[in-house]
């Protein structure tokens, strides 16, 4: 809990990883730096539930997701993603497990090994403090994370939206502000919201992005957090990217 709100965490760990080779495991359980991917992952929101502050920790399992449910065992809650209709559709299946209840819900994906404890607790306190409805983390590179959707904003530097790269324009493929999708949202409204997202036009899923447009539109608080070490933004969707993050974490150690 957080100033008498419960917090809730949603990991999406049901993507199968085709870019990385994933035929017979998820790609969350393809090893790096001596554990699957999945096990990084979880640790700093385990450390956040031991300290009391996340109630409870809920995985999203799709693809040969019987083995993440085997490794992770007691360490979470489960529930299926049957078909791989995009990360907005992801969230929502924990709908059965903790829509209506009140306080905060972290969600963030299982393929990202490097986020530290410190960094969810900073999206989660700026959401508290600020009273927000939806708060995410952002970098800015000019090089780094091209596959990351990109903040939109107007003439006053106002959030318009989030849009996916197979859906940005080759203008707004330029913008240096990525979504990270570390998120920290209203848990009552997160999941009235998740209903009301469209199918995208391009890839026909449905993207946890939208929300963000969609608190706009409904005149909901919503605010970036920039994180202190770009390196966590790195997700593992290639083997290039699954070397990187175990050099980054064999220097943690």
């Amino acid at each position: 809990m957080i100033n008498n709100k419960k917090v809730f965490a949603i990991i999406m760990a049901a993507g199968k990883g085709t870019r990385i080779g994933a035929t017979d495991r998820p790609k969350v359980m393809f090893e790096v730096a001596g554990r699957p991917i999945i096990g990084w992952g979880i640790e700093p929101l385990e450390k956040l539930k031991k300290e009391g502050i996340v109630d409870r920790i809920i995985t999203v399992v799709g693809f040969f997701g019987d083995h993440v449910i085997d490794y992770l065992g007691e360490r979470s809650e489960f529930v299926w993603q049957k078909e791989q209709l995009g990360t907005g559709h992801a969230a929502l299946q924990a709908e059965q497990l903790i829509a209506g209840e009140e306080g905060y819900t972290i969600i963030t994906n299982g393929d990202h090994a490097l986020y530290t404890k410190e960094t969810y607790q900073k999206v989660l306190e700026t959401a508290v403090k600020d009273n927000l409805t939806v708060g995410f983390a952002v970098v800015k590179s000019n090089d780094r994370f091209d596959s990351y959707g990109r903040v939109i904003r107007d003439d006053q530097g106002k959030i318009k939206s989030i849009i996916e790269k197979p859906e940005a324009t080759e203008e707004q493929q330029k913008i240096p502000e990525r979504n990270i999708n570390l998120w920290v949202v209203d848990n009552k409204w997160l999941f009235s919201a998740l209903k009301k997202i469209k199918q995208s036009a391009v890839k026909k899923e449905y993207y946890l992005v939208d929300i963000a447009k969609l608190a706009i539109d409904e005149g909901m608080k919503i605010e970036t957090v920039a994180i202190d070490n770009e390196d966590e933004a790195l997700g593992i969707n290639t083997e290039e990217d699954r070397s990187e993050t175990e050099k980054i974490l064999k220097d943690r150690c």
